[in-house]
């Protein structure tokens, strides 16, 4: 048992708090989401206190304060490592991008949404903010470790997106502006959500093929997560 909270281990599981040192490891701090990481194949490490919680080769049990410490959260009695995320575009018919999007929670929340709704794929611009903060790992519910994630340039990847035979619908107000009620489903297409505050950029939608909105009573704008969801409700793959 690790009992020291200066062990060499525990300080840098610790130092996984702060973004600089995750990227090839991430702090998995719901015990939903370390199972899900379990069997995906994402966790690397099993930290707990008491009794272990399921079979895992490298485990270490370590005492209630260790683990206070590398959680910052009382009560849990247990916590993971997680395996860096293989990040693919092998895109198929339902893709959500993600374009300088700001808070942690709405991608996440935005990827349990688009595996809900039968979306293959999440493209995210490398202005998003971390997909390792606890806020979106956890927020997705584990969908993070069910679909396709990309982190890339969308000057490179709308281009190649519209190669592969993708459809591309911005979101956004503009005078050629289309409702979901006049948008058909294609068999193949990618869905723009902008940034929480200043939406899409101008030079995105100019490689958009069509530009979308929800129609809205009493109200002007919707959280982008929400919109997503709606959004993808409306072009679901199931």
């Amino acid at each position: 048992m690790i009992e020291s909270l200066e062990n060499k281990k525990v300080k840098a599981w610790t130092k996984l708090h702060q973004k600089k040192y995750r990227g090839e490891e991430f702090l998995l701090l719901d015990e939903r989401l370390i199972r899900e990481a379990c069997d995906s194949g994402h966790l690397k490490t099993l930290i707990y206190t008491g009794n272990k919680p399921f079979e895992f080769k490298e485990a270490y049990e370590v005492s209630r304060d260790v683990l206070n410490k590398i959680t910052r959260k009382e009560g849990m009695t247990y916590a993971g490592v997680g395996r860096k995320i293989s990040f693919s575009n092998d895109y198929r018919k339902r893709v959500i991008i993600l374009e300088d999007l700001g808070d942690p929670l709405n991608i996440g929340r935005i990827m349990e949404a688009a595996y809900l709704f039968g979306f293959d794929s999440v493209l995210l611009s490398s202005n998003c903010a971390d997909i390792y903060h606890p806020k979106c790992l956890e927020s997705s519910r584990g969908s993070i470790f069910k679909l396709g994630v990309n982190i890339a340039d969308l000057n490179d990847e709308i281009p190649y997106l519209k190669e592969k035979g993708f459809k591309i619908y911005a979101t956004g107000l503009r005078d050629n502006t289309l409702s979901l009620d006049e948008t058909e489903p294609e068999e193949k297409m990618a869905i723009i959500l902008g940034n929480e505050g200043s939406g899409v950029k101008e030079e995105t939608f100019r490689m958009a093929d069509e530009i979308i909105k929800i129609d809205m009573h009493n109200i002007d704008s919707l959280n982008v997560a929400m919109a997503g969801a709606i959004i993808m409700y409306r072009f679901a793959n199931m």
